[in-house]
């Protein structure tokens, strides 16, 4: 198989091949380093969200708790008239007068807050209301003839205590929260006192006491464990998972009270500069942390590469010749070549068309040798015009055959600004272990070889 058909389309100079798996890995480096940050600093804004969240949460409990208390302070009020007004009722019930009743009623009235009326229901129909203005269709009214207000009024009556129902539309028209109170005469039902309250001034009259632009709410009643009815505020915020719920137990039910925390104006505007404070930090120290790489892949590509050519050096030629004779120490049937190429009538060339010249002639010769070589062998430049290839795991005749195939290439026409250039070429082949056993008296051998060559070159010009 002739030499140049074990090459693959993956084929590249170990030194370029080094140099760019550096590269890669400087750019790796760099990603990581960018990674790491940026997962930092998503780590600590989602501990700062946390953070501020459960802050959040906590004030907003801390405002519904003030809500719940405000609210039962109201209703507190409301259910100490009408527990009085009960209590009234159960001493004088045997002696009812029409003037009094409306006298208590009136004296409630005055020193009560977003109270609508009064009424009280001997049995099952309303027999007084104060004021009577506004609520006439109150007067004679019977409970359990009200397919929706029965129920209530008989659990009140069976449980033997306080109800709060509503809000609920009343006969007299609007709506408005109930509260009924049953009156027991001797342990028998004698009656009951409903408290009609008016639900937005009942409302209005505690949450204004309390009222933060912070936050917005909305109160809704659950009884018997349903859902919840909102009679405040906006619905939407019993769905939001932003809300935060306190539940308080009032007469026969549940008031649930939902909370929202306010966008805070520049807050998004803040979590949008951090993150990107964040980013750009981890863009910059990635970035940086790549420059630094690379720049230090650099000095190392300097420090082992000739710039010209972009071949390995002396130095690192030395290097691999000591290793390849070293493997080949361990194998004594394998061999390896040394090939010691010098350029003729290269002095002439830099003389007559100037340096330029001259170094296109040495990269183009670079590049023919290797690519006429294989992958695994090792083509650098000595100095000057002189170049050296190792040639491994090679028989004599497979050196031979290269060595002709060299000399045919380097000597072939080399164009420079349109000018045919050519330079002759002499080769100086030692093999391992045959005529050395050491890299350094292998580099001797074939060097003295190359000069021997050369002199039967001018010989031959001579004759």
């Amino acid at each position: 198989m002739p030499w140049q058909k074990m090459h693959t389309a993956f084929d590249q100079p170990k030194g370029l091949s080094l140099w760019l798996h550096s590269l890669l890995a400087a750019r790796l480096a760099g990603a990581a380093v960018f990674l790491v940050l940026v997962i930092a600093v998503e780590a600590l804004l989602g501990f700062h969200h946390s953070q501020t969240e459960a802050t959040r949460r906590m004030e907003a409990s801390s405002f519904a708790g003030n809500l719940r208390v405000v609210a039962e302070r109201e209703l507190n009020a409301v259910m100490f008239l009408s527990n009085g007004l009960a209590s009234y009722l159960t001493v004088s019930h045997n002696r009812l007068d029409d003037a009094d009743i409306g006298a208590i009623q009136a004296e409630l009235h005055r020193n009560s807050k977003n109270v609508r009326n009064f009424a009280i229901a001997e049995g099952t129909v309303i027999r007084w209301v104060y004021p009577a203005a506004g609520n006439e269709k109150a007067l004679g009214f019977d409970y359990s003839r009200s397919e929706s207000q029965w129920p209530g009024v008989k659990r009140a009556i069976d449980d033997r205590r306080g109800t709060l129902l509503g809000p609920v539309r009343l006969v007299q028209g609007g709506t408005g929260l109930i509260y009924r109170y049953p009156v027991f005469v001797k342990d028998k039902y004698w009656g009951m006192v409903s408290t009609v309250i008016d639900v937005d001034g009942f409302l209005r009259s505690g949450f204004d006491s309390v009222a933060n632009p912070r936050y917005e709410f909305a109160v809704a009643v659950r009884e018997d464990k349903g859902s919840p009815q909102v009679f405040w505020g906006n619905p939407s915020l019993f769905q939001s998972s932003e809300a935060t719920l306190l539940e308080a137990d009032v007469p026969n039910g549940t008031w649930v009270y939902a909370v929202r925390q306010k966008e805070a104006p520049l807050g998004h505007l803040l979590d949008v500069l951090l993150r990107l404070l964040g980013w750009t930090f981890a863009v910059l120290l990635g970035l940086a942390m790549y420059l630094l790489l690379k720049s230090r892949l650099e000095l190392a590509q300097l420090a082992l590469f000739d710039t010209l050519t972009n071949l390995p050096n002396r130095r690192l030629l030395e290097d691999r010749l000591h290793q390849a004779v070293s493997r080949h120490a361990r194998r004594p049937a394998s061999r390896c070549g040394l090939l010691f190429i010098d350029l003729n009538k290269f002095k002439a060339i830099n003389d007559t068309h100037g340096h330029k010249a001259g170094d296109v002639v040495l990269q183009t010769v670079a590049q023919r040798i290797r690519e006429e070589v294989r992958a695994g062998d090792t083509v650098a430049r000595w100095g000057g015009d002189e170049l050296v290839v190792v040639v491994e795991e090679a028989d004599t005749a497979k050196i031979e055959q290269l060595v002709a195939r060299l000399r045919e290439l380097v000597t072939a026409t080399i164009d420079f600004d349109g000018v045919a250039l050519h330079v002759g070429v002499s080769v100086g082949v030692a093999i391992f272990p045959d005529d050395a056993s050491s890299s350094t008296k292998l580099l001797k051998v074939a060097d003295q070889r190359m000069y021997e060559d050369k002199q039967g070159e001018r010989a031959e010009q001579a004759s």
